[in-house]
This record gives structure tokens, sequence and C-alpha cells, in this order.
């Protein structure tokens, strides 16, 4: 379904021309405002994502930090080959949060508990929550066979290709769908689907953490109300690690390559400081407003990036040499696979559900030979699909 109407903050929010109806003079406040398409009248805004209470700051998101760092850590054991980690190096980690090289990372968070976690699509939904979970699994137990090949990697023979690309029989790369995949499987979801739903109650239709929010009702033993410490859980999916991060925030920033898309860290980052500043002074349509815009940005991401990957892939699947063209493609896919975490606005589900993220890797890799049997059409045909339920075009992606 081709997108042709969207609400005035996702519109702005997409580059429409709009003019702040705040009466605060402030420069920086206006930029915000402006860049966001929010109208933040009676909202006190922060120029950065600072908030305090009595001197001593409101904002936590400690634990996914940790999660984020762990991912990092996780990952790059997924290319190590001296020595090749265990099953059990994997288990330890990514299941149990033990015996990583950071000692601080080690605890109660782990990065397993929270893939496909969210209270919007999974709650109800455990068999695709295990589904999902067993394919992260799958990706990391797989690529220890790869790992332990010492052949070049070829049609149907895992190995090593290039010096630094290990891909399976298919051509795919593990560690790409590993990480792209959990933009969507963790970061994603987490934000749009979980803690966004979780703002003003356990999505039990209570409304008991807004009722707190007002009273000004802190957590126990906290400096902070529920409400505005899952914002900043939402805010730390994207921010939490840093420059280290391989996910969400990572590709964020890296997005600005792409013309199109140049503006959205900023418009990111602002709706999260109109957002969090909307909770602390209880007004809750803008903090929707924020949290709409948040979620459209969001979600584009995998869908603009994966076209992107896609169509990079074009240059040289065709050629001689078609394997120069996987380490794309199997950045293509993780992000393909994100593509079912993500939260449209308009329908408040996601732009493409499971069964038809499923198809479309079907066409990128379901054949016998995986990426070995793919041409430059089909990467086109695949392009427009993706591009076909959002409002933007292939074209507009390679800008």
């Amino acid at each position: 379904m081709k997108i042709t109407k969207l609400t005035l903050a996702v519109l702005v929010a997409a580059g429409a021309v709009f003019t702040s109806c705040s009466s605060d003079d402030d420069g920086i406040t206006k930029i915000i405002s402006e860049t966001t398409g929010i109208d933040i009248t009676d909202v006190t805004v922060p120029n950065n994502y600072e908030f305090t209470r009595n001197n001593e700051t409101t904002v936590d998101f400690s634990g996914q930090t940790t999660r984020l760092n762990q991912v990092v850590e996780i990952g790059a054991m997924l290319t190590q080959v001296n020595p090749i980690p265990t099953q059990a190096d994997f288990t330890n980690r990514f299941n149990q949060a033990t015996e990583f090289t950071d000692a601080s990372l080690n605890g109660t968070k782990n990065v397993r508990s929270k893939v496909a976690a969210s209270v919007g699509l999974f709650a109800s939904n455990q068999t695709d929550a295990d589904a999902i979970k067993a394919e992260f699994d799958g990706y990391i137990s797989n690529q220890l066979t790869v790992l332990a090949s010492d052949a070049e990697a070829a049609q149907g023979v895992a190995g090593l290709y290039d010096g630094k690309r290990y891909f399976n029989a298919k051509g795919l790369e593990y560690n790409q769908a590993f990480y792209k995949g959990l933009i969507g499987a963790l970061t994603i979801d987490q934000i749009v689907n979980h803690y966004f739903n979780r703002l003003d109650d356990n999505f039990d239709g209570t409304d008991s953490y807004q009722i707190a929010n007002n009273a000004g009702t802190l957590a126990d033993g906290k400096n902070y109300t529920t409400m505005e410490h899952h914002f900043d859980e939402a805010y730390g999916y994207v921010y939490g690690a840093g420059d280290a991060d391989k996910l969400l925030g990572h590709y964020l920033e890296e997005i600005t390559g792409q013309a199109y898309f140049a503006n959205t860290p900023e418009i990111v980052k602002n709706a999260f400081i109109i957002g969090r500043a909307a909770v602390v002074a209880k007004k809750y349509e803008v903090r929707d407003a924020a949290v709409e815009v948040l979620r459209y940005q969001i979600s584009k991401i995998p869908a603009a990036r994966g076209v992107y990957y896609l169509q990079k892939a074009k240059a040289s699947i065709d050629s001689d040499d078609s394997r120069a063209a996987f380490h794309a493609l199997s950045e293509a896919y993780g992000f393909i696979y994100s593509l079912q975490f993500t939260y449209n606005p308009l329908t408040s589900k996601p732009y493409f559900t499971r069964a038809e993220v499923i198809t479309l890797l079907d066409k990128l890799y379901g054949s016998t030979n995986g990426f070995y049997d793919l041409d430059a059409d089909q990467l086109e045909e695949i392009s427009g699909d993706i591009v076909a339920n959002y409002d933007f075009t292939v074209e507009e992606v390679m800008q």
C-alpha cells in the first residue's frame, strides 16, 4: 500500500514547511520545534536531553547501554578465529550475560531476553517471539561452522572471501544478519513497540503510570517517575552506547549519507527531547506527537538502508565475481529482516508483517543457491517491494 496521507506532525518531520506556534523566543528551542513540526507551546524544552529534579539527573538508561555494549562484544566474536569461540562462549554472553571481557557487562541484563520482547507485538504472540529468538541463535551457531572452514567461499561452500568476509554456502554473512537483524528485533522493537506502549501503564489500560506521573510519584528508590524512565529507556536504545554502537544509533548517523534522509538524525534527537520535556510538563498530546514522529522516522531507517544496500549490490551481482555483492546483500538481508518490527503511525502496525518479511527474504535468499542465484533485475524488484509500503522512492533512497 502506497502511503498518500500523513498527519501534520509526520508530514513536517518528513520535510514539509512549518512555523512553530511556540512563543518561546529562544533560538535553539525554535529550531527544535521547527525541525520536528511539533507545537511546543507551554512546554519548556531544553537544548539537550538533560533533565533534573532537586538538582540531580532524572535520566537513566544504564540497562540499554549494557545491552548495546554486550552486542558489540558478541558481534565481534562472530568473526573471531584465533581462537574460534565455542557455542558455550556465545551462550554465556548472549543468553546468560556472563564471561564478558568487560566484567561490568556481566549480570542480570542479557540481549536474548529482549529480542522480540515488546508488549506491542509479542505479549500475545509467544510463537513468533520464540521463533525469532531461535533465528538469532541460529546465526550464532551456524557461524561457528563457517569459521571452522578453511575453504574459500564458493557456491555451495562456506568459507572466507577476500580475506575478511565469512560467507555461508549460500553467500550470507551471519554476523551481518545478526547485527542488522538486531536493529529491528532489539532496538526498534523495544523503542516503538515496547516502551512507547508502556508510557501510561503496563499495556493494561489502567493509566497507572500516567496517574503516578501526574502526582509526581517517583519509582521506588529512584529520582524519576516510571513514565520518565520508560521514555529514557527508549532513548537509550538509540544513544546509550555512543560511538561504540553497532545498531540503530550507528545507522541513524550513517543515513545522513543519503541526502533524502540527511535531516533524520536531527529530527529524531529533537523529538526525543520534546517528548521527554512533555512528560515532565504533563502535556501528553505533545508527548504523543513526539512519539508519532519518532515511530515514523525510526521505522524508515531499515527500509532506507535495506534498499540502499540492494541497489549497491546491483553494481557487481552480474559481474564475473558476484561474491563482491554479497557483503552488501548480507546487510540488506538484516535490514529487511528488521522491517517486521517497525511501526506505521497510520495503521499502528508494522510496515511489513512477519509473513511479508519472510516472503521478501525468500526472494532474496530462499533459492537453492541463495545469493549466487540473484541478478540485478531481482534486486530492483525487491527494492520496489520495500518502498511500496513507504512514502519515498528507490530514486530518493539513492540520492
